[in-house]
């Protein structure tokens, strides 16, 4: 038996950590994406490295043994059968673009078909945010939705047992050529970024609640922006965003320092995922009416942008091979 899943990277256009507290955010997957193979093994004396992980370029080893015994709880399975699993991604790693939901949903979806021969998105969606939970301490769930079911989507966590999640049509929906750039890997995990936002909160309360209504405000306005095509508004809500998420003590001061140039020049730009305040922020969205200056900018200032495409396929099965 062999069988390989691969899953989206994902970008959060707008509600990053607000999601969280139960306010909406945007997602949508993109088209960068982690591959994992399960294939069956020789039995050898010892099962103690069982599943054996080749580990191409993620090096989460921990979160992926994390999904196994998630998954082996939840079935109730005592001992598998020898495995092999293999993992490779072309999703850049701690950068917001959920490479840690990618790889739970994916091990845990090439194990259920693999192992069981079963295929049941919801259910690798509900045993990944398991995993997210061990991940991040306190996840709202939206990434690894995104990153199953793919596409455009609207998400907000009602409660822990209740998320409300609206899959928006592509078809339906502008998406403007935003352009994706890099300003370096935070030193702050985002489990680490949520906590610390969870210690502000606590502090000054109805300040943060105020900048929590304000993004919903922002992500509401992004909405309907997306829908109507309409850019000034769009930028609107990006500038907004990036001014709350500031207040929320989320964004260094290289992210700053390049989203401060990017408006020099006339466009806007917001740090997507979780953040970092010390050193980087992960991934920028950033927007102009005339793109090209912007790669002028990223080509003077010796910044890596990614070329990314939005509202991609979630999880799928990419080919499968039965044993004989």
């Amino acid at each position: 038996m062999q069988i390989t899943v691969s899953t989206p990277g994902k970008i959060i256009l707008i509600g990053e950590h607000t999601v969280v507290y139960g306010f909406p955010a945007i997602l949508t997957a993109i088209s960068r994406r982690l591959y994992v193979t399960v294939r069956s093994t020789k039995k050898t004396k010892s099962s103690k490295d069982n599943p054996k992980i080749i580990n191409a370029n993620v090096k989460d080893n921990h979160l992926v043994r994390k999904s196994i015994e998630i998954f082996r709880e939840n079935f109730k399975i005592e001992k598998l059968p020898p495995l092999e699993i293999e993992i490779s991604t072309d999703i850049p790693l701690n950068r917001g673009l959920g490479s840690s939901a990618s790889l739970s949903s994916a091990v845990i979806g090439a194990l259920m078909k693999g192992v069981l021969n079963l295929w049941n998105p919801a259910k690798i969606n509900e045993l990944s945010f398991i995993a997210e939970k061990s991940q991040h301490t306190n996840p709202s769930g939206a990434d690894n939705t995104i990153v199953t079911f793919g596409g455009l989507i609207w998400y907000r966590k009602e409660f822990e047992f209740l998320k409300s999640i609206w899959s928006l049509p592509i078809i339906q929906y502008k998406f403007p050529p935003f352009i994706f750039i890099d300003s370096g890997e935070p030193v702050e995990t985002t489990g680490e970024m949520v906590i610390s936002l969870g210690v502000l909160y606590k502090k000054q309360k109805k300040k943060m609640e105020e900048i929590f209504y304000s993004q919903e405000t922002e992500t509401k306005k992004m909405l309907w922006a997306l829908k109507q095509n309409k850019i000034q508004d769009l930028q609107e809500a990006m500038e907004n965003s990036e001014k709350n998420l500031e207040k929320m003590e989320i964004v260094g001061p290289s992210a700053k320092k390049i989203i401060g140039e990017i408006r020099k020049i006339g466009g806007v730009a917001k740090v997507s995922g979780g953040g970092g305040y010390k050193k980087g922020s992960g991934m920028l969205i950033c927007y102009h009416t005339d793109p090209s200056q912007i790669y002028a900018l990223t080509k003077k200032l010796k910044l890596p942008f990614f070329p990314l495409l939005l509202g991609e396929e979630g999880i799928r099965i990419e080919n499968e091979k039965k044993s004989t």
